[in-house]
Formats: structure tokens, sequence, C-alpha cells
């Protein structure tokens, strides 16, 4: 059961690693307007990486409690 849990954490965390990714890099195509429209999801992209972190710390934290 905790291998599964393991493994469904580590997993979550890597997709919300490429969604932040995914977040921070996206922009929009249009010229002529701010920059900080062109990057709409850009805030975002830190607390997803964040809460990615948080999710790989408590699987490593779960595997060594484990052993």
């Amino acid at each position: 059961m905790k291998f599964k849990t393991e493994i469904f954490l580590l997993s979550l965390a890597i997709i919300l690693y490429f969604v932040s990714a995914f977040c921070y890099s996206y922009e929009v195509g249009s010229e002529g307007i701010p920059s900080a429209m062109n990057y709409p999801y850009k805030g975002y992209a830190i607390p997803l990486a964040v809460a990615a972190s948080l999710l790989l710390v408590l699987a490593a934290l779960l595997y060594l409690k484990r052993k």
C-alpha cells in the first residue's frame, strides 16, 4: 500500500513540475501588449513548483520511514 502511495506522490510531483514549466513559459503571441499580459499563467508557476517539491519531500519521508 505504501509503495503505491509513494509512486503516486512521485508521479504527481513530476506532473506538477511539467505543469509549472508550461505555466512559466506559456506566451500569448500578440505583439504590442505589455509583457505581463504576454505571460498570463506565470503567477501559477512558483506555487505549483513549491507544491511539487512538498510532494517530493513527503514521498521521500514515507520511503525513509518504511525502511
